[in-house]
């Protein structure tokens, strides 16, 4: 059973929702299923515990994170198969990357906090000067996909500025997030300064959005929820992290082979189920045949299966629910005109008898797209590649900005220039030139149009924990205009 943490607490609800293994569509445990009332006592906690967590000097609450990375490190596999459990996602990855990572979250914040630094400005007659505060209880929304990561990448920085936090963890991957909650208690946070509700995002993101005493939301998620909680929350601090349909461009002159291989990653990697991953992949005529051809052979090698079994690519879809929205998305290519070269429908071949009821996907590549569809404008959330064709560097541009969103964008060639002028041309929140996604923790990670507002990572940070405020002092002598004498 996985119970709400409020106050440093375990709280049950009256009613739960059951968490099912995606691996095979089975039972692991029930989750309190929290509302309004279970946010209010969590607000509240964080209310209660702010003013002493914001006013300990920065190198105190560093240390209490540090030890946080700590005791994720030690936990690493234990942590890693919980996330492959109750997501899907490969094991390998979660232990070689994602919780890894999660506590470098923490160690980076530690240090980051430890240099929040303002400006001055100084005139002839006062003396500016900028401070950063804490903004105060912040609801941390995140999402399914990646969540011990995600959730890591929020609470660090957040608790780290000395702001306190609310948890609302999606219900369909709670149980790393539990585990997050325990060890914040045991490296020594005080209770109150992270809380975790559980439930259906429409009884507790709603109340977590719309309570007047949380003065920030770090949303990560879809676009409609997003756009969902502007319109309930009213005037906040936001940080959104939304969709994503990234274009992968492929001129004739990249260096094939790493092209191919990051192709792969950037489609198939965390199962399809990434807002970055790059599934419009936009190739010039010259190499079109030849890189579809070299996808497809690729694609059809990749190993689907257990999610615990290190050698396992891409692992089952979330729930059955978004199995179906992905398949009905493959359908609904080849009903468009796509060429299907690798995938499709179907149940992927060589799953093991214990996988039969599980979510899994073909990995599929689906060629002859044009960027008109709907399978090259909507987001598939699943291991589905469009592969579209370009003539020249001013078509490919015009066709990687023909989307709603700006989130991530691939481009690969080794002509300097021209990815230069891609770089600057393409509308998105992140450019990667000839490379995958691969991330520092210093850069700022966020997207523009449909796919998010504001920035975090590194001092990005900032614009979501904290407020910044001017101070203006007086040298003493400049003129007061005396009104009424």
């Amino acid at each position: 059973m996985i119970k709400h943490l409020i106050n440093g607490r375990q709280v049950e609800s009256a009613s739960t929702i059951a968490n099912l293994n995606p691996a095979n569509n089975e039972v692991i445990c029930q989750i309190a299923a929290g509302g309004e009332a279970e946010v209010a006592q969590a607000v509240a906690a964080a209310k209660e515990a702010f003013p002493k967590w914001a006013g300990l000097p920065a190198s105190q609450r560093a240390k209490l994170l540090r030890k946080v990375g700590d005791l994720i490190n030690q936990h690493v596999d234990e942590i890693a198969k919980l996330e492959s459990l109750d997501t899907g996602q490969s094991y390998w990855r979660t232990k070689k990357m994602l919780v890894p990572r999660a506590a470098d979250n923490f160690y980076f914040f530690a240090d980051t906090c430890c240099h929040v630094d303002g400006e001055t400005y100084p005139t002839n007659d006062h003396l500016n000067y900028t401070l950063y505060q804490p903004v105060g209880v912040v609801g941390l929304i995140s999402p399914w996909n990646v969540p011990f990561m995600t959730a890591t990448w929020k609470t660090a920085p957040c608790l780290a500025f000395g702001n306190t936090a609310v948890l609302k963890m999606s219900e369909l991957s709670p149980l790393s997030a539990d585990r997050l909650g325990q060890l914040i208690l045991e490296a020594g946070i005080p209770a109150g300064v992270f809380n975790i509700v559980h439930g259906y995002g429409s009884a507790v993101g709603e109340a977590l959005v719309k309570h007047p005493d949380v003065r920030g939301v770090s949303f990560t998620g879809s676009t409609a929820t997003g756009n969902r909680i502007i319109q309930s929350g009213g005037l906040k601090k936001y940080s959104m992290e939304l969709g994503g349909k990234s274009p992968n461009i492929i001129f004739d002159d990249c260096d094939f082979e790493r092209a191919v291989d990051a192709a792969i990653v950037a489609v198939y990697g965390n199962n399809g189920e990434s807002c970055t991953n790059g599934t419009r992949i936009l190739v010039q005529d010259g190499l079109y045949d030849r890189f579809v051809a070299a996808l497809a052979e690729r694609t059809r090698k990749v190993v689907v299966g257990d999610p615990l079994d290190e050698a396992t690519n891409v692992g089952p879809m979330i729930t059955r629910d978004h199995w179906k929205k992905v398949t009905s998305y493959i359908e609904l290519g080849i009903s468009e005109g796509a060429r299907v070269v690798a995938g499709g429908l179907g149940t992927p071949e060589g799953l093991a008898p214990h996988l039969k009821n599980g979510n899994f996907v073909r990995p599929t590549v689906l060629a002859d797209v044009d960027n008109s569809w709907r399978v090259a404008q909507e987001e598939i959330f699943g291991p589905v590649a469009c592969v579209i064709r370009f003539k020249d560097e001013a078509e490919a541009l015009k066709i990687a900005n023909a989307t709603s969103y700006g989130l991530a964008s691939y481009v690969w060639t080794e002509n300097g220039a021209r990815a230069i002028r891609m770089a600057e041309g393409i509308e998105a929140g992140l450019v990667f030139v000839n490379s995958q996604n691969v991330r520092d923790l210093r850069q700022p990670f966020g997207g523009i149009k449909g796919s998010g507002t504001g920035r975090e990572g590194g001092h990005y940070s900032y614009e979501a924990f904290l407020e910044v405020k001017n101070v203006c002092v007086s040298k003493g002598s400049h003129h007061i205009p005396r009104w009424g004498v």
